[in-house]
């Protein structure tokens, strides 16, 4: 008869423990691999044409060209209605019978392409009567700035239905190969407008509106298979009833995105837009890392969390590692952005040097509510979600006003970094109430604070020209962050790694 005492079932439990962690991380690392060399590789040249296009386009063009696309992103909230959110969680309902799983993707991809084109075409249609008719008029044409911008996202928004099924079904090499297309085609009609035609920002808005209906038309094709099965009406409104309490919560989100340029642009002039909104595109690597990993990690975060309670367990830990992770990654970005900027861009963007720091910041409070908010989603309790992005908005609506009339595109970057950090606190509340997991906090704050130290020195004057001593202090601080997770999770890891290496047979799934 097997032993079963007490020390022995602790024993196999640890041991299931191990192998569930291990078997995780493999996963998501691998994972994280293929979308994060697609987005890094996108990113970079993608850098490498933001420092040519700023010999050809001025701080003005860019202005133009933020402005129009933040409202087209803002109209994409309603186009999309979170249908992409909704089948990222739902399919793991539906997932057991392929047939049932087609039909699901077939209702919810027809519905959800039909009403935004309509949509789209109705917004084009009225546009720019109701800008004509607004009392405070926005200094960017609707026609045609605005309305190739609009047509633009609802391409896009089609390519992320593609996408998003390429996610969850975990082919991050159709989606890498997809992105990719995407990006090359862009990049190619932005040369063809910005440099070889020399049309400013409208050569800007041609090139990605062209790439974009190119692009979308191969995902619809691709897409055939799932528009051919049988729509059922339940499932749609099983997606909505899902994804309409998060519009509420996108549009606060998207606030905090579009506040801080309007309400610059009330106060300043279009150049000053437009090296803040070239600062926030620098800053978004931080964002792409962020990206890759939510995209490796959120398929695998809910099967667990569905699976068993015991796996809240695992979750924490792998939450808390993701976290310290995320800090070393933004303490490189805000403690070498600086040298960037100096050395890729000419003398009219220099003043982005100070903004780009707290652009990756923010961006790293939206990063770790961005993993809170998956606790929230699996306990299906989205409505809250607007809680939060409500206060958020409010406190980036008030620091805005309070802060941009005297300090310009510096007060916008403070005020949207503090409304980040209020949703990121609020995401954690309402995540640990619904749906707990035991993050170690202890050395999440103490990242934290060693982030908050790099941005402190990037904000002083002697650091810019120092810019040498910034990149070795980068050094050491990600090498003080990794020895803090090491600690307990590189050492647990690689402990698992070899029990399993001991146990399990080579050429497992």
């Amino acid at each position: 008869m097997a032993d079963l005492s007490p020390q022995n079932a602790s024993t196999e439990s640890g041991n299931a423990l191990t192998h569930t962690v291990h078997g995780v991380a493999g996963r998501l690392a691998h994972s994280f691999a293929i979308y994060g060399l697609a987005n890094f590789s996108i990113r970079a040249l993608n850098f490498l044409l933001v420092v040519i296009y700023a010999h050809f386009l001025r701080p003005s063009d860019y202005g133009i060209i933020y402005l129009a696309e933040i409202i087209a992103a803002f109209f994409m909230i309603f186009e999309s209605l979170s249908i992409d959110s909704a089948m990222q969680r739902l399919y793991f309902q539906h997932n057991h019978d392929p047939k049932e799983l087609n039909s699901y993707l077939g209702s919810v991809l027809r519905f959800g392409l039909v009403w935004m084109m309509m949509l789209a075409a109705l917004v084009c249609f009225a546009g720019g009567s109701i800008q004509s008719r607004l009392s405070a008029g926005i200094s960017v044409p609707f026609y045609p700035y605005i309305a190739m911008a609009i047509v633009t996202a609802t391409a896009t928004t089609g390519v992320q239905y593609r996408l998003a099924v390429y996610q969850v079904a975990r082919r991050p090499g159709s989606y890498a190969v997809l992105s990719l297309f995407l990006f090359v085609l862009t990049a190619g009609g932005c040369v063809c407008g910005v440099i070889l035609l020399r049309r400013g920002a409208l050569g800007m808005l041609e090139g990605k509106l062209v790439a974009a209906v190119l692009v979308f038309s191969v995902a619809v094709w691709n897409l055939r298979t799932f528009l051919a099965a049988r729509f059922e009406w339940r499932f749609v409104r099983e997606s909505l009833t899902f994804g309409l309490p998060l519009v509420p919560h996108l549009i606060m989100a998207s606030g905090l995105v579009v506040a801080d340029r309007f309400i610059l642009e009330h106060y300043r002039d279009l150049t000053e837009v437009g090296i803040y909104s070239l600062a926030y595109t620098l800053g978004m690597v931080m964002f792409l890392v962020t990206q890759s990993l939510s995209q490796a990690w959120l398929p695998m975060f809910f099967e667990l969390a569905g699976s068993s309670k015991e796996n809240r367990h695992v979750l924490g830990r792998i939450c808390s590692g993701l976290v310290i992770f995320l800090v070393a990654i933004a303490c490189f970005g805000i403690l070498l952005s600086p040298l960037f900027v100096h050395i890729a861009l000419d003398e009219r963007y220099r003043a982005a040097a100070r903004i780009v720091p707290l652009v990756v910041m923010g961006y790293l409070f939206h990063a770790m509510f961005s993993l809170f908010d998956l606790s929230i989603l699996q306990a299906k309790r989205t409505a809250s979600v607007f809680a939060i992005s409500l206060i958020a908005f409010s406190v980036n609506i008030a620091l805005n006003f309070l802060m941009i009339p005297r300090w310009g595109m510096d007060g916008a970057a403070w005020a949207t970094t503090v409304a980040y950090a209020v949703e990121a606190l609020g995401a954690y509340i309402l995540a640990q109430r619904f749906f707990f997991l035991s993050y170690r906090s202890a050395e999440m704050l103490a990242g934290l604070a060693v982030a908050a130290a790099a941005l402190w020195l990037t904000q002083s004057a002697w650091i810019l020209r120092w810019h040498g001593l910034a990149a070795v202090i980068s050094v050491m601080v990600a090498l003080a962050l990794l020895a803090l997770v090491g600690r307990h999770d590189l050492k647990t890891a690689i402990l698992m790694a070899r029990k399993t290496r001991k146990r399990e047979p080579l050429g497992t799934a």
